[in-house]
């Protein structure tokens, strides 16, 4: 089967304005995690905010398209705009195509509509039902580059990220498309922020993933995207992915972690690999996903180091899969050592026992992998690597 080639991302989250900059934050341990306080009336929480000036919209950008999640989205995709004029020079656009995950589009923009629908029972002429499509970032996109392939969305929760660049390679594999732009984003919204906060999985501090202190999650946002090519654009590759579902429960994992542990071994097969270098962990820092996940990766990679980034760039949801490919990407190609995890030591001794990285070595890997776990038991696994080491 064709190999489909990886450019180095673009990327923004709280922690940085590149990739760069983010990974250099994750290595040095540097959270960009935070308390607002007074973020919906006398609610306070802690979540990972981008700070940092947007990329602006052209005079010629459609009203639909000004959202928040599109100005993070057009931040990330100007930083990789000369690898995409190339693609579509040499491939002609209608052979690029366009994948983006996200979970939130324009619902922040649309949030008095709702509140006026609420109150009133009437809708203010003013709400937009494109912007609050979840279509809408990758018709954005599809729109600022002026392509004429194959353009869509995926949305399924956490999984949403890591689907953008499974689906953009599927599209090259059947011959569909030969270029792809892909990856995800999400922006902060009073919508999400408070959904999670009914389910009882916010933490009131930074995110301590596999502790047995652990007391939830925190939200960020950010995006990543890729040009994803079956020329040899760079030295790293797409070797592997899976996905599946096993509609165990709306919100939480099955604590049997089997479509889990499938999703890991199929995606080892189909990358003709007994193991990596590196797991990237989803680590949502929840009592049901944490107990999960490690008994998924240590029965299936046993002792192979592993961490996260969420302590440092929050739980970033639909853009979650996309960044953590981006930071494996990174320390593949320019890294010096893997990703230490950031949590306060004491491991939850109840769980399956993960070698979490928690120094700095002058260990490089060549595979890593990455674990996307999401709502509704979706999952989606995906491996990355240098072509000529493996």
């Amino acid at each position: 089967m064709s190999k489909v080639y990886l450019s180095q991302p673009g990327v923004i989250t709280a922690a940085g304005t590149s990739l760069k900059e983010t990974f250099k934050s994750a290595m040095s341990q540097k959270t960009a995690l935070k308390k607002i306080e007074s973020f919906y009336n006398d609610k306070s929480f802690v979540l990972a905010k981008i700070y940092d000036d947007l990329e602006s919209f052209s005079a010629k950008t459609d009203e639909k398209f000004h959202t928040r999640t599109n100005q993070i989205l057009l931040s990330a995709t100007t930083q990789i705009l000369p690898q995409i004029n190339r693609a579509i020079t040499k491939f002609g656009r209608e052979r690029v195509g366009v994948v983006i995950a996200t979970t939130t589009s324009g619902v922040e923009e649309n949030l008095s509509y709702f509140k006026t629908l609420a109150k009133t029972g009437i809708w203010d002429d003013k709400f937009s039902l494109d912007m609050n499509s979840l279509s809408n970032p990758a018709e954005f996109l599809h729109d600022f580059l002026r392509l004429s392939s194959a353009c869509f969305s995926v949305s399924t929760a956490c999984t949403s990220g890591a689907k953008a660049l499974i689906d953009a390679a599927r599209l090259i594999k059947s011959g569909l498309c030969d270029a792809v732009v892909c990856g995800g984003v999400d922006s902060l919204n009073t919508m999400t922020v408070l959904g999670f906060n009914s389910l009882e999985v916010l933490s009131d501090e930074v995110l301590n993933p596999f502790s047995k202190n652990r007391k939830g999650t925190n939200l960020g946002e950010g995006a990543a995207v890729f040009l994803l090519s079956k020329d040899e654009i760079s030295d790293i590759s797409l070797l592997g992915y899976a996905t599946n579902t096993d509609a165990f429960h709306i919100t939480k994992p099955s604590p049997e972690a089997k479509f889990q542990i499938k999703a890991i071994e199929d995606a080892l097969k189909m990358a003709n690999l007994k193991s990596v270098d590196y797991v990237n962990l989803h680590a949502t820092a929840t009592m049901a996903n944490d107990k999960m996940e490690a008994k998924a990766v240590f029965s299936t990679l046993k002792n192979t180091p592993c961490s996260s980034s969420k302590p440092i760039i929050g739980h970033t949801l639909g853009a979650a899969g996309a960044i953590e490919c981006a930071l494996c990407y990174e320390m593949i190609e320019h890294g010096n050592g893997l990703l230490p995890h950031l949590y306060d030591g004491a491991y939850d001794e109840s769980l399956a026992p993960l070698n979490l990285a928690l120094k700095l070595t002058n260990t490089k890997p060549k595979t890593a992998l990455s674990t996307s776990f999401a709502f509704g038991g979706d999952n989606a696994v995906v491996i990355i690597g240098k072509n000529d080491e493996i």
